[in-house]
């Protein structure tokens, strides 16, 4: 790779880089952190989350030594479950290696081991917090480097891509940590998807695809839709200190496996029951598109409060919830818009 390509966009990058929170430091807990929030989620996202778990969990050790509902709790709404599991799982593993004073790893390979590091997480801490010359590809260097180098075709594995990448971040006189936050913000502000910005682009003289940029990276085949509908009861009840609402938690291997849900309508018995509303709420998740139904009731007099609880059901009070998932706070949000507490 040319030195000048190199030395030209990590001299755009440090004129024009966003200044995100994650950047301000080289502390690997840190980088770590963030690029587990950023997988498959946008940069505005992720901030006041990454904030927030900061002032909850202000160490590796804190988020080790804290119950996975805590976790989850403050991951709500983030989406991709499966990440803050694995994040506490990696947090566990790295206070292991910090306590018996190895450290945190400072290779790929001692990364790969972290639970829910694979390889784009591994190259992007090895070079962001410790300058290694490790590569990455995420979506954005795919784009630019497809571009770039005009590349008509890519495998599965984007083996072509992990090539060229490092090939760039190993070029003489390149700094990986910058050149590697480089090639993704220039993906992610300038070399966009659908409308790139070719003019304002630091290496455009370089690039290959400049003249049909739109027709790489070479388009995939987009997967069916799958449609899913659920059909969920919402129980509230009067208690002294407020209104409580019954809650189960989603058991291993489902959908947002160790969060907490409104039970399906098919489990519960109700004996008195006040229809107060319905409403269906519908959203996306990877290549599914739910329907969700509610039905939401109050509950009346102690008996029917206790026959209608499924096993494993919870009563929480509406102002002191557990972790759930993002449709069921846009239901929260209506209960209380609507004055059903």
């Amino acid at each position: 790779m040319s030195v000048k390509v190199v030395k030209n966009l990590c001299v755009w990058y440090e004129k024009n880089a966003r200044d995100l929170p994650w950047r301000r430091s080289s502390d690997p807990y840190r980088i770590w952190l963030s690029e587990i929030m950023l997988q498959q989620t946008q940069v505005a996202t992720v901030i006041p989350y990454f904030y927030r778990f900061l002032q909850e969990f202000p160490s590796v050790f804190d988020l080790a030594d804290a119950p996975l509902e805590s976790v989850l709790r403050l991951w709500a709404g983030l989406g991709y479950y499966s990440r803050a599991r694995n994040l506490h799982r990696g947090a566990q593993a790295l206070a292991v290696r910090l306590r018996e004073g190895l450290g945190f790893p400072k290779t790929r390979d001692e990364w790969l081991e972290i639970p829910g590091v694979g390889p784009y997480t591994a190259g992007a801490i090895c070079s962001i917090a410790f300058n290694l010359p490790e590569p990455l590809v995420d979506g954005n260097v795919v784009r630019v480097l497809s571009r770039m180098h005009a590349l008509e075709t890519l495998d599965s594995k984007k083996s072509e891509i992990w090539e060229l990448a490092t090939r760039w971040v190993r070029t003489p006189g390149a700094v990986p940590r910058i050149l590697n936050q480089a090639l993704m913000e220039l993906g992610a502000r300038v070399c966009r998807p659908g409308q790139p910005d070719c003019s304002a682009c630091p290496v455009r003289g370089f690039c290959r695809g400049k003249k049909d940029p739109t027709r790489y990276p070479p388009k995939k085949k987009r997967a069916e839709s799958l449609q899913v509908r659920e059909s969920k009861w919402i129980l509230l009840r009067k208690r002294n200190r407020g209104s409580e609402v019954l809650l189960l938690q989603n058991q291993k291997g489902r959908w947002r496996e160790g969060l907490w849900d409104f039970p399906d309508s098919a489990s519960v018995k109700l004996e008195k029951a006040i229809l107060l509303d319905q409403f269906p709420i519908r959203y996306v998740v990877t290549r599914h598109r739910v329907e969700r139904e509610h039905s939401l009731f109050r509950i009346e007099g102690v008996r029917s409060v206790g026959s209608c609880r499924p096993t494993g059901g919870r009563w929480f009070n509406l102002n002191d919830l557990p972790g759930v998932p993002a449709p069921v706070k846009k239901v929260f949000d209506r209960i209380r818009q609507r004055n059903f507490e």
